[in-house]
């Protein structure tokens, strides 16, 4: 089944141009030109990514961003003509999981977009399950617990986890968690890593003050937890 993507883009040559483009990458497409139409487009059908302006007319993006359920978003990359780094952070901060400014070529796009695409459904690779505390992570069967409570992570909070928990019990460096889970061209987002580690604390830590799960290594990275432990 091929990957449907849903842009909500007001700008009508540059949605046809994308459109065109992700067409044919072979890709299955649909579009919405303002905020209304995007929100009516999510909570009628399902979509692995959606492509987001936060410039929309009627409902902007951040609103459309900020009433997508926790823990069954899609796949979602904010496109924006303002690049500043308090926007792509409270993109971040919505449940974004991706941010790119304006303007932007096709190869970055579809880069961009088979990234979270992966993030999404990575290869299965059979490991025992791993215990931090009452946390379970079942790489196997890409399924999170927290004692007796099902833990609903967005595509990338589980990428993110799941990375720190192939490695766990020793720490990963930023740059290499930047690049594993985000790509090479986000090597120096420290705002990405920074936000999806306060994500995970606050779904998976009893104090995210004092974090027992996701551990940082002070300027060395991030480490999940003691030694890992099958359950």
């Amino acid at each position: 089944m091929r990957p449907r993507i849903l842009i909500v883009e007001d700008d009508v040559a540059l949605r046809n141009a994308v459109q065109a483009t992700l067409e044919r990458g072979g890709y299955e497409v649909s579009v919405a030109g303002d905020g209304a139409a995007g929100s009516r487009a999510l909570a009628g059908g399902a979509f692995d990514v959606v492509l987001l302006d936060i410039g929309l007319p009627f409902v902007d993006g951040w609103r459309v961003l900020g009433e997508l359920e926790p823990g069954r978003l899609p796949s979602v990359i904010v496109i924006s003509a303002r690049g500043e780094e308090r926007d792509k952070v409270r993109a971040l901060d919505l449940g974004a999981d991706d941010y790119l400014a304006k303007p932007f070529g096709a190869d970055e796009l579809l880069a961009r977009i088979r990234a979270v695409l992966r993030r999404a459904n990575p290869a299965a690779v059979p490991s025992p399950a791993i215990r931090i505390g009452d946390v379970v992570i079942d790489l196997s069967r890409r399924s999170v617990t927290k004692g007796e409570r099902e833990v609903r992570l967005s595509p990338t909070e589980y990428g993110l986890l799941s990375e720190l928990a192939r490695h766990a019990g020793t720490v990963v460096d930023h740059q290499t968690l930047l690049r594993d889970v985000w790509g090479p061209s986000h090597v120096h987002e420290r705002n990405y890593l920074w936000t999806f580690v306060q994500r995970l604390r606050q779904k998976l830590e009893d104090d995210p003050r004092d974090p027992r799960v996701v551990v940082s290594a002070g300027s060395r990275g991030y480490r999940l937890g003691g030694p890992a432990t099958e359950p």
